[in-house]
């Protein structure tokens, strides 16, 4: 093939090649992304709400802490009142069980035994006073059946006594194992009862929505109700966030409200979790990229890039990276490998204004090399495999020799080592040829 193409009357215009030289080489890695805020914050409705109460516009700028607006929710009030139901009524039974008033018993108990002594002790005194009238036999037998009666007497109302203490002793203790019993039975109820008075408290207070950062506010949409509003495909977690988007803008809605609908206004019925504002913050945007695993070694914090972004084309946006992930994303490059995220912060300028949600193309610079000795990158034998080889063209030959590349740029390749200055390279057609044949070239 050579041959053929060299026996014509000049030299074969497939072939071509440069001198190597010194110049600046910056080598790139390419890497699709999006426009993002410094950061956001989503405003939901905790619960089935109303929007009562409405306190910015679409765009207008807040503070953090300042208030959106206010819903309210039937639902939440529902569960306020059954809560505090429960409460009430586990509450009552804290008195069921009644004190029983076993001092005024025990109390006439005693009055009664004090009584019986009085009658008892008068009767005995009047029987010792007929004493003297009986026969000395007589009444000695009398007197001692009288102490003996006397005695009696006085261990019956001891027993009488211990009998009533011990009554009263057990009458209380039941009681308080009845009432201890019936504590520990509602006790349970109670803590259930206030715990959920306290969620459905929260939850009321989750209805009033203030800013959790400072930026900009763009409303929610209202539901538009038309055919597939709403629809949240399942499986997407894997595919990249664009193709994500455009998979549910396809199905007519994304995360549960239609993106259609006009923005949110006082008045307007709010499902649980959907979005009713949104903050932005975006006194600085960043672009978050994707870099194939076989370029992230390069990828450092602080390296400069060059942005493209698909809404001005033609306009270019410096940047700097701000961050790079340790572990892999979910997504996927082109070719099925493994991608890292990799975060730059976009520089400030005098053209058009980026807006979140662009789609833009990040060119990180990861090498440069100033005043290298370098050849086109085209010379390079087998770039693609990371080979490091030149058609050197010396006395009409060429002469495959490995060479140290410092830096592979878009154009041109440094050369740290394997060439000179002024040496002649194979620049174009270099696959065509074989180590030591002549140069078809010009």
């Amino acid at each position: 093939m050579v041959a053929l193409g060299a026996c014509g009357s000049g030299p074969d215009r497939r072939f071509a090649s440069d001198t190597a030289h010194t110049a600046d080489v910056v080598e790139r890695v390419s890497a699709p992304g999006s426009v993002q805020a410094a950061a956001q914050s989503d405003l939901n409705a905790p619960a089935a709400a109303k929007l009562a109460d409405l306190q910015v516009r679409d765009g207008q700028r807040v503070r953090r802490g300042q208030l959106v607006a206010r819903l309210s929710s039937s639902q939440v009030d529902a569960s306020i009142r059954q809560a505090q139901a429960a409460v009430d009524s586990a509450s009552a039974l804290d008195g069921l069980v009644p004190g029983v008033p076993v001092a005024s018993a025990l109390a006439a108990i005693e009055q009664v035994q004090q009584q019986l002594s009085t009658t008892s002790d008068a009767l005995l005194r009047a029987l010792r006073s007929t004493l003297g009238a009986l026969p000395r036999a007589r009444r000695d037998q009398v007197q001692a059946e009288l102490d003996q009666a006397q005695r009696q007497m006085a261990a019956g109302q001891r027993r009488a006594s211990e009998a009533a203490e011990l009554a009263v002793a057990a009458v209380e203790q039941q009681t308080d194992a009845l009432r201890g019993a019936l504590n520990s039975a509602t006790a349970a109820q109670r803590g259930q009862a206030r715990l959920a008075l306290d969620l459905a408290m929260e939850q009321k207070a989750q209805l009033t929505l203030r800013a959790p950062i400072s930026g900009t506010v763009q409303l929610g949409r209202a539901s538009s109700g038309g055919a597939g509003a709403g629809i949240t495909l399942p499986g997407l977690s894997q595919l990249p966030e664009s193709a994500q988007q455009a998979v549910q803008g396809l199905a007519g809605g994304s995360g549960g409200q239609s993106a259609g609908g006009p923005p949110l206004r006082t008045g307007d019925p709010l499902a649980a979790g959907q979005t009713v504002a949104t903050v932005y913050d975006v006194s600085d945007l960043q672009v978050a990229t994707e870099v194939d695993e076989t370029d992230i070694a390069l990828v450092k914090v602080g390296q400069p890039a060059d942005v493209e972004l698909d809404a001005f084309p033609g306009a270019s946006f410096g940047a700097r990276v701000r961050r790079v992930a340790v572990a892999p994303s979910t997504s996927q490059s082109a070719a099925g490998g493994v991608t890292y995220e990799v975060d730059l912060l976009l520089g400030a300028g005098d053209g058009p204004v980026p807006r979140v949600g662009m789609t833009a193309t990040a060119d990180i610079q990861v090498r440069h090399a100033r005043g290298s000795l370098s050849v086109p990158g085209s010379a390079l034998i087998g770039r693609d495999r990371g080979q490091q080889a030149v058609f050197v063209i010396d006395g009409g030959k060429v002469h495959l020799r490995e060479v140290q590349v410092s830096v592979d740029g878009d154009d041109r390749a440094a050369i740290a080592g394997g060439l000179r200055q002024g040496e002649r390279v194979v620049s174009r057609g270099a696959e065509r040829l074989h180590d030591g044949e002549s140069w078809p070239g010009s």
